[in-house]
């Protein structure tokens, strides 16, 4: 399976409103937006008529720590790691900038650790 990154959309089983191995028996599949990642896992929008159990509140705090866009700000997360992935639905084409985590289609790595720095964060030492 491919690297997973933020903006990427995934499937993942659900039983008894809770998300599942992706090897064992299951109810329904349904789809997420993958929203941070970090070194074991994903954090994963859940839009509010899903109903799921062990959901998160990204809260001020927590969007900062994990560099998670505004637009979530309040909104419902889940935590899953590789083995609850069922499938990969659609892979984001391009990369978020490393310092102000926009993102920009069709952009490659341009710094010596696989990042991106896009031109304005190169231009502004501020921004």
């Amino acid at each position: 399976m491919t690297k997973l990154r933020v903006g990427d959309t995934v499937s993942c089983r659900i039983k008894s409103s809770m998300i599942v191995n992706s090897y064992t028996d299951y109810d329904e599949i349904k789809s997420f937006v993958i929203v941070a990642v970090d070194d074991d896992g994903y954090f994963l929008y859940v839009p509010h008529y899903y109903c799921l159990k062990d959901v998160i509140v990204a809260d001020a705090h927590r969007c900062k720590q994990l560099k998670i866009h505004h637009r979530y700000l309040n909104e419902e997360l889940t935590y899953v790691q590789l083995s609850h992935i069922a499938s990969v639905e659609k892979v984001q084409d391009g990369m978020n900038c490393c310092k102000c985590n926009e993102f920009y289609f069709y952009a490659a790595p341009n710094q010596e650790n696989e990042t991106l720095i896009c031109y304005s964060c190169r231009q502004c030492k501020y921004r």
